[in-house]
């Protein structure tokens, strides 16, 4: 066998030598030894490779039940090579046209090895735990370095060019290689596609480099302003872990699509987010649910390209996940209306973390389809929220220069006609819009003051310029393609791309010459098509509404069926489709203001709608009463809207002077604004709502109130202060309470609001709290307050208020007469400085109420404000909490306290004090008939040093609340407290929250509880009680008649120990409320505490959320609840409970006539299987809110779980 194996290579020698040496290149790989899990990757590129490769397992044999096996891999690509230990290898790498003469020579080269494995296997006794060794394959070697091999020099495999050697295993993995040439291909097209823009989508020849034209956009978290889009990438969890989604959601023409292309070349031309090797920018208008994220890549981005293979750059995205940055551009244009998770790709699967959740996202939306995207299918925390508000002030006098860098007059000019409308300044904000603009006051110098008309005569100027067309040749084209453009936005998968054939020919023609249309070509596998698309989105929106309009004429029924369909959908945005349709239209608005009521939330279509109108009738009686209602609320309204309310107030108002019409604006008696950006519309804002005769109450709460900076105030016409706005509050004659919290308010500002005050009869509270930049202003201002004669209630809150500021202010009050609350917390900076302006207070006789907590005062500051206070009469409350200074001061001006007769409520929570202040404070308060609630908690130093003062609390007969939370009391403390409380009659709060020493040693004053008859709540919770403290606390508290509530949560030590003292519930009639969060609570337990509580008649409220343990026991507890026949809420929250549990829990929660509230929240073990409970819920007719946030709900879950409430009227659902 010896012999034959030698004649054969002589014979495959002699082929190898019939070949030319320039036609055979060869390299060895010998005895690869790889782990199991890996596989080795072969390059071979313009190659052909001949491989002789086994699939055996390690430690196997080449003698095993296999044959050696030849490959004829020909062309470029990657070859995986599975590679078991203690195997040989023989590896050809040819050039092209070298095989066929050596297929013979290697299929003699196969017959040895195979005659080789049978002698060997001959040889091996069967079972044999002999070391298999592989048979030597002779070694291939090239003729012309025989004598090289021979004399003993050693042969080097030739390399290619990028360092891999030849036919060898490859140095370079096929993923990376695949990246590589990936992420060559896309930043060329990004430095392509983005490097110039057009300024005008529709002409080819006006362009600027991007760096030249591109303005950067106002971006938003939060409420602060980001310095730049890159920081979207630099946020992390409270934890310090990166946040890798973010959200960006901005209206129509933001310039979302904008910023994502910057974002693109900016990483293309290396001067941003090189932390990424891969950027991806997917525009969602192409994708469907299902769509998977390679095809979207090679579809988009990779069209043409060859060089990347599919496997291997999804190989590199899965493997190196934190270097590749997905840019999902448009969310809202996603084809699918109704998605269903068992059908989605891997793009949506992307986006909720089912595939590669390493990787970073960012994607764009419209505000429409935020709740879409940001829900338990597919956004879900932790992601980074940006808005994406478009231009700023600044920013849009920059991009009209831009724009203009030639024509320095023109520019200005646009400038000022934006300057003369609060309407276009604020439609000027959406880079769209004010591009728009800038092409329109090209033409002629002029605009218009609506959205629709601005895209009306845009559409307009776009065919004049490149057609011949009339208006009403243009007017028939736009409505043909507006016809398409509707079902494109109507149809179930939205489609924003169409197939040529849908367009009549000579349409279709006219819009792409004119640049409405674009067509591009779309490679799809072997196969191309042209795409035809609108220039943008809004463009579509615009056709579709101008479309609509026409059927009202046409076709009124078509259109009242499109009409309830728009106003109708959950899914679709057609907030634009709608504004368009109104625009300059009375008809068209009055019959989308006369079907919007009939769906809530449409209020601001609805005012958007009428303002494009532009009519000076009034809308629809439904409509007006459905906006004008008793107590106006606005909460995040935009700019638009804002002033299409404004203009609808002033209309009202017209209608109802000049035309004798209904007053509806007198109905109103409350306006509420909450996170507004008021700047530019708050003169008008406020003018109108002056109109409202009966308003008695205004409320802005952190709202901005005018423009961020003082260039852009001047572009708008805003004034940089209140006084522009202020003044309009003189004719609120009823106005009862102002408050403007958190409005950033100056002290320039108060110039002009405090003197519009002083002109409001009416006037008994205004709150100014948290307006921080009234620091050191006040001498400007204050001196105003003394003419507000009929102000009860002035709120200071967090105003950066100095002791300079307080020289103004408390001289001042002094002169109101009916001034019985004053609020200055919060105000740090007046430490330390009362001796300067505490005085005053003496002459407020009317006080009732005084906050002076958080404001940093010492012991020397308390030494003039307590003598002040005794001599006011009427002082009922005072709060002096979280003034960490003050201890071991009491001695100074605790005395003070036994001359404020009338006080009832007393803070001193988180003073410091000490054993030794209590000693003065406590018998101080001792001679206050009236004092029924006192709060010491979080006084940490009074532990240990109860024996010297808690005996004074004998004689605070009328106390009725005692709070002493977090003090360190131990439990000799507990001694001297507890018994000095019994002779309190009217003691009915007890708090002994978060002290801590008190596990273990109940046993010592527990007892004492027996005799505090009329104690109504009694709250030990975070004090570590183990169930040995309650096997005495427990048959204390059963000889208390009117306990109604009772605390222990955060009480871990008391898992396991219910036997010993649950039985004693029984005796506690008259419990309502029982808390047994975070007990540890074990379903042993359970079955001793639910049998208790089943005797308990008036229990209404029982909380046993956070007991883990808890979870796949309730078959052996649940059914008690049944019995619980007046409970009214229950509290579930986080103890795992599973899907078995929930089949013993509803049935029995069906029983209890009374329920109203059921908190579910973070089961996150009861996703996917609500079809087995939910149906109960049916049966719980009074529910009024179930709460299942967290519980990881899938679609189908919450299908079940909407059949069951339909018939529950009431019911609220957090999901």
């Amino acid at each position: 066998m010896a012999d034959q194996s030698e004649e054969t290579m002589k014979e495959e020698e002699m082929a190898r030598q019939s070949q030319e040496p320039e036609q055979r290149l060869m390299a060895v790989v010998e005895n690869i030894q790889p782990s199991p899990e890996t596989r080795d990757l072969v390059r071979a590129e313009n190659t052909q490779m001949l491989q002789a490769e086994n699939h055996l397992g390690q430690g196997a044999c080449l003698m095993a039940n296999q044959s050696l096996a030849l490959h004829r891999i020909e062309g470029s690509g990657n070859l995986a090579v599975g590679n078991p230990t203690n195997c040989t290898f023989n590896i050809l790498q040819l050039k092209p046209g070298a095989t066929e003469n050596m297929l013979p020579a290697l299929e003699k080269l196969t017959a040895t090895l195979q005659q080789k494995q049978a002698l060997d296997s001959a040889v091996k006794p069967t079972g044999s735990d002999q070391e298999c060794t592989p048979p030597k394959i002779p070694k291939l070697v090239d003729s012309s370095q025989a004598t090289a091999t021979a004399s003993g020099t050693s042969i080097q495999p030739k390399t290619s060019d990028d360092g891999s050697v030849q036919g060898a295993h490859s140095t370079k993995d096929p993923a990376q290689v695949a990246a590589k040439s990936c992420g060559k291909a896309i930043r060329t097209h990004y430095r392509k596609t983005g490097s110039y823009v057009k300024l005008i989508p529709w002409e080819d020849d006006d362009t600027k480099h991007i760096k030249d034209i591109f303005t950067e956009l106002t971006l938003e978290k939060s409420g602060k302003k980001l310095d730049s889009y890159k920081d979207i990438f630099l946020q992390k969890t409270r934890d310090g872990d990166c946040i890798n989604q973010a959200v960006l959601s901005g209206l129509a023409g933001r310039g979302k699509s904008t910023l994502i292309d910057k974002m693109a070349y900016d990483w293309a031309c290396g001067e941003a987010l090189q932390q990424f090797e891969l950027v991806f920018v997917i525009r969602m208008s192409a994708v469907e649910q299902s769509t998977e994220l390679v095809d979207s890549i090679f579809d988009q981005l990779l069209s043409g390209v060859t060089s990347v293979d599919k496997n291997s750059l999804s190989s590199f995205i899965s493997h190196n996940q934190e270097k590749v940055l997905f840019l999902f551009d448009g969310f809202d244009e996603l084809k699918t209306r109704a998605l269903d998770k068992a059908l989605f790709g891997s793009i949506l699967k992307i986006l909720n973390r089912k595939k590669d959740r390493e990787c970073f996202v960012v994607v764009t939306t419209r505000p429409s389809h935020y709740d879409k995207l940001v829900t338990r299918s597919l956004i879900q925390k932790p992601f980074t929220q940006v808005k994406v508000e478009g231009f700023d002030e600044e920013d849009i006098k920059k991009y009209v220069k831009r724009f203009y860098s030639d024509e320095h007059d023109k520019a200005e000019g646009l400038i000022r006609r934006i300057k003369s409308s609060n309407a276009l300044s604020d439609l000027a904000k959406s880079p769209m819009l004010l591009l728009l603009m800038c092409i329109l006051w090209r033409e002629d110098s002029k605009l218009p003051e609506t959205m629709s008309r601005i895209y009306s005569e845009a559409l307009e100027y776009i065919f004049h310029r490149k057609t011949d067309m009339s208006s009403n040749e243009i007017s028939k084209v736009t409505n043909e393609l507006g016809k398409i453009a509707l079902l494109g936005l109507l149809a179930p998968e939205q489609q924003l791309a169409f197939p040529e054939q849908v367009f009549e020919p000579n349409v279709l023609e006219s819009a792409i010459k004119a640049g409405i249309l674009t067509r591009q070509k779309v490679l799809k596998g072997m196969k191309s098509h042209n795409s035809i698309q609108f220039l943008h989105k809004t463009f579509q929106e615009c056709c579709a509404g101008k479309y609509l309009q026409s059927l009202l004429e046409t076709d009124p029924v078509e259109f009242q069926k499109s009409l309830d369909k728009m106003i109708s959908s959950r899914s679709g945005d057609f907030h634009y489709i709608l504004r368009f349709c109104a625009g300059d239209n009375m008809t068209c608005t009055n019959s989308i203001l006369q079907t919007l009521p009939k769906v809530p939330g449409r209020m601001q279509i609805g005012l958007d709608c009428y303002f494009e109108g532009q009519t000076k009738d009034l809308p629809p009686v439904e409509f007006m009463k459905s906006v004008l209602t008793d107590h106006i609320d606005i909460n995040g309204w935009n700019r638009d809207t804002l002033n299409s309310f404004t203009y609808l107030l002033r209309n009202v108002h017209t209608c109802t002077v000049e035309n004798k019409q209904t007053d509806y604006l007198e109905k109103v008696q409350s306006v509420g604004i909450f996170d507004c950006h008021l700047g530019g519309c708050m003169s008008d804002l406020v003018d109108s709502m002056s109109l409202m005769t009966n308003l008695s109450k205004v409320k802005l709460v952190l709202c901005k109130l005018k423009e961020s900076t003082e260039e852009y105030s001047a572009l708008s016409g805003a004034a940089s202060s209140a006084a522009s706005w202020a003044h309009h509050f003189k004719k609120m004659k009823n106005l009862k309470r102002l408050v403007l919290i958190g409005c950033s308010l100056t002290g320039e500002d108060m110039t002009h609001i405090a003197p519009a005050l002083c002109d409001l009869p009416s006037l008994v509270k205004l709150d100014l709290g948290g307006n921080i930049f009234l620091i050191g202003s006040a001498a400007s201002w204050a001196h105003h307050f003394k003419k507000m004669k009929n102000l009860k209630r002035l709120v200071l809150i967090c105003c950066s208020l100095t002791g300079e500021d307080m020289t103004h202010i408390a001289p001042a009050l002094c002169d109101l007469p009916n001034l019985v609350e004053l609020d200055l917390s919060k105000n740090e900076s007046l430490g330390g400085s009362a001796a300067s302006w505490a005085h005053n207070f003496k002459k407020m006789e009317n006080l009732m109420t005084f906050n002076l907590n958080y404001c940093s005062l010492t012991g020397g500051d308390m030494t003039h404000i307590a003598p002040a206070l005794c001599d006011l009469p009427s002082l009922v409350k005072l709060d002096l909490s979280i003034n960490g200074s003050l201890d071991g001061s009491a001695a100074s001006w605790a005395h003070h306290f036994k001359k404020m007769k009338n006080l009832k409520r007393l803070f001193l929570s988180d003073c410091s004090l000490t054993g030794g202040d209590m000693t003065h404070i406590v018998p101080a308060l001792c001679d206050l008939p009236n004092l029924v609630e006192l709060h010491l908690s979080i006084n940490g130093s009074l532990g240990g040093s109860a024996a010297s003062w808690a005996h004074h609390f004998k004689k605070m007969k009328n106390l009725q609340r005692l709070f002493l939370i977090g003090c360190s009391l131990t439990g000799k403390d507990m001694t001297h407290i507890v018994p000095a409380l019994w002779d309190l009659p009217n003691l009915v709060e007890l708090d002994l929250s978060e002290n801590r020493s008190l596990g273990g040693c109940a046993a010592s004053w527990a007892h004492h509880f027996k005799k505090m008859e009329n104690l109504q709540k009694l709250v030990l919770n975070g004090c570590l009680l183990t169930g040995e403290d309650m096997t005495h606390i427990d048959p204390a508290l059963c000889d208390l008649p009117n306990l109604v509530e009772l605390d222990l949560r955060k009480n871990k030590s008391l898992g396991g120990s219910a036997a010993s003292w649950a039985h004693h519930f029984k005796k506690m009639k008259n419990l309502q409320k029982l808390y047994l969060r975070f007990l540890f609570l074990t379903s042993e337990d359970m079955t001793h505490i639910d049998p208790a509580l089943c005797d308990l008649p008036n229990l209404v409220e029982l909380d046993l959320s956070e007991n883990e343990s808890l979870g796949g026991s309730a078959a052996s507890w649940a059914y008690h609840f049944k019995k619980m026949e007046n409970l009214q809420k229950l509290y579930l929250r986080f103890p795992f409970l599973t899907s078995e549990d929930m089949t013993h829990i509803d049935p029995a929660l069906c029983d209890l006539p009374n329920l109203v509230e059921l908190d579910l929240s973070e089961n996150r073990s009861l996703g996917g299987s609500a079809a087995s409970w939910a149906h109960h819920f049916k049966k719980m007719e009074n529910l009024q809110k179930l709460y299942l946030s967290f519980c990881l709900l899938e679609d189908e879950d919450v299908t079940h779980i909407d059949n069951a409430w339909r018939g529950l009227p009431h019911l609220v659902i957090n999901e």
